[in-house]
């Protein structure tokens, strides 16, 4: 796992758990991981992102004030990993619960 992502995470004050979760699904899709480097990196989305159903880490964080550049890339791997649970959270429109 990236030593980035990783420190990122940290420093955001991710408890160990989560900190744990977050990382195996970047593990799993490093291509995504790669991408979240970038913005960490760089503070912007890389032009010609990764899509998943359609959604690139740039538009979901577009559509929702609850989807931070982290936020995005986590949901971007959730649009691939599970489809319908993340398609049903955005249409939805992200309500907490």
């Amino acid at each position: 796992m990236s030593d980035l992502i990783k420190e990122f995470y940290k420093n955001a004050g991710t408890l160990p758990i989560l900190l744990e979760r977050k990382t195996a699904c970047f593990e799993r899709n490093p291509d995504i991981a790669q991408e979240f480097e970038y913005w960490i990196t760089n503070k912007r989305f890389k032009s010609g992102g990764i899509e998943e159903q359609g959604y690139s880490a740039e538009k979901l964080a577009s559509i929702s004030e609850y989807l931070n550049g982290e936020g995005a890339f986590a949901l971007l791997v959730e649009l691939r990993e599970n489809p319908e649970k993340a398609l049903k959270r955005i249409k939805g429109g992200f309500k907490k619960k």
